[in-house]
């Protein structure tokens, strides 16, 4: 019979692998968003408290340019991202996917900032919900 019990993290595994499977839990809608904010602060916690107060409507952005915005540069880097992880990992483990393809990301990606690559590693694992989301949005994945 399989251990189903659950494990808490290493304490040596980087940040980043528990903040990417926080993120891997967030709407498809908000990780477009993520992905267009990160390009202005590179620095995943205050990526997310901006566009919780965009969503909130505490600023002069709206979501749905969060959105668009995010839509469009997931169009445009989505070919680089199956180039550089054409095997993405299907493991049942969310933390040794997320290693593995950040991993991966971070090395293709280099001039990419760290909360940047944490957002794409994100949206790639999620790849089918974003992929979704972005055709009905019009347009194509």
């Amino acid at each position: 019979m399989s251990d189903t019990s659950f494990d808490l993290p290493a304490l040596d595994d980087p940040a980043s692998t528990e903040t990417g499977i926080m993120l891997l839990g967030l709407d498809p809608d908000r990780l477009l968003a993520c992905l267009a904010v990160v390009t202005l602060a590179d620095d995943a916690g205050q990526v997310a408290m901006l566009v919780d107060h965009v969503r909130h409507g505490g600023a002069e952005l709206t979501m749905p340019d969060l959105v668009a915005a995010g839509a469009r540069r997931w169009r445009s880097i989505r070919p680089e991202l199956a180039d550089a992880d054409p095997s993405p990992s299907t493991s049942a483990s969310l933390r040794q996917a997320w290693e593995r393809s950040h991993r991966t990301l971070t090395t293709v990606f280099s001039t990419v900032g760290p909360a940047g690559v944490v957002y794409l590693t994100a949206c790639w694992l999620r790849r089918a919900d974003i992929d979704n989301l972005v055709a009905t949005l019009g347009g194509t994945p």
